[in-house]
């Protein structure tokens, strides 16, 4: 340990060392309300520290990302603003406040750092396995939150809708597909206010947000952290392909995909999937950090994806930073399309925060 956080940390225990009606062992915690604002300010001021000292080039990437997400929620403001849901993700922690959202995977190894249960050197370790660990995952899923904003911009948003499906109540319990209740999805309403994340209570999974685009002259939907839903739908539309939910297709769309449906009409799409069937997507987008994941590796992740889903008008991979190609990457993606003059099923965007450059996906949905 050294610099900030060494310092931070020795001001901590320090402060205990002072305030010995503070108990923290190996069987017992107990810190007294008198104390116990300055010792969490104390606290909180070294898992800060830490990150800073240890992830400082993370740390600069997410401000990036997160000086671009508000630029992104700014521009759309009109007609697009969200709040958490009923479960505040580590995502909105992350977008939020960076560093305190990584600081908070510290608590349990700084707490065992206390109680000598571990020594410096092995604090270092786990303390740097969490926030390696959970970066990745709030990054890349913060970059999606980017450019779902932004490609929902370029459509030329004029009208913007939620489905209000609601929760399971209490006393309500999940079944099982074949004995789970029936009961409507809820037509979509005119709104400007909509949920960062779905609840993961929720009867349907239903889009984030709809909009009606002047760019298309048709209703999109987007919906991403696919969850399935609980219920089954009476009213599930009969314009739509519908294919048997199961565990592997699960897995699938629990893997970070964006669904994006259009429409004639808004109650078209209102649906995404119950607990039974799941509503083919007109397009898909996969949002990847091209600094953790190989070219190679996100090509035949979407072109499963592609065989699963069957997207009708394609995936595209949005990517941070451009890859180095090789020749591997290049013979991947010539399997993409049997003849040259076909559109490949797999189109990859190199946009970093460039909003422009996610114009070929509205085309691609025109």
């Amino acid at each position: 340990m050294s610099g900030t956080f060494h310092q931070a940390y020795a001001a901590l225990t320090d402060f205990i060392s002072k305030n010995p009606e503070i108990e923290i062992g190996e069987s017992v915690t107990s810190i007294p309300e008198r104390v116990r604002p300055a010792f969490y300010a104390l606290f909180n001021a070294a898992r800060n520290a830490f990150v800073a000292e240890a992830f400082s080039d993370c740390l600069c990437r997410a401000g990036l990302l997160q000086q671009e997400y508000g630029k992104a929620l700014e521009k759309n403001a009109p007609w697009l603003s969200f709040e958490d849901g009923p479960v505040v993700s580590k995502c909105g922690r992350y977008l939020t406040d960076p560093k305190d959202s990584l600081a908070r995977e510290l608590f349990d190894p700084l707490f065992d750092l206390l109680k000598n249960r571990e020594t410096p050197a092995g604090f270092i370790q786990n303390a740097s396995r969490e926030v390696e660990s959970l970066f990745p995952i709030v990054h890349r899923s913060g970059y999606e939150k980017w450019a779902v904003i932004s490609l929902a911009g370029l459509l030329g948003v004029r009208r913007a809708f939620r489905v209000p499906v609601r929760d399971l109540r209490p006393g309500d319990r999940a079944k099982s597909s074949t004995y789970a209740p029936m009961e409507e999805v809820p037509e979509p309403v005119e709104s400007a206010s909509f949920l960062f994340n779905q609840s993961p209570k929720a009867i349907f999974a239903v889009p984030d947000f709809i909009v009606f685009s002047a760019k298309l002259n048709r209703f999109v939907g987007f919906r991403s952290e696919f969850k399935e839903g609980l219920y089954n739908a009476l009213n599930a539309s009969r314009e739509r392909e519908w294919s048997p939910m199961d565990a592997e297709l699960l897995v699938l769309l629990g893997s970070g995909l964006t669904l994006i449906y259009t429409a004639e009409k808004p109650e078209s799409i209102a649906l995404v999937g119950d607990v039974a069937k799941f509503c083919r997507p007109d397009l898909v987008l996969w949002c990847v950090d091209s600094r953790n994941m190989a070219k190679q590796e996100a090509l035949e992740t979407m072109a499963h994806a592609d065989r699963r889903l069957k997207p009708a008008r394609g995936i595209f991979i949005i990517s941070t930073e451009p890859w180095v190609e090789s020749e591997e990457t290049e013979k991947a993606q010539a399997l993409n399309t049997s003849n040259e003059s076909e559109v490949p099923r797999i189109r990859i965007l190199t946009a970093g925060f460039d909003a422009a450059k996610l114009m070929p996906v509205v085309e691609a949905l025109g």
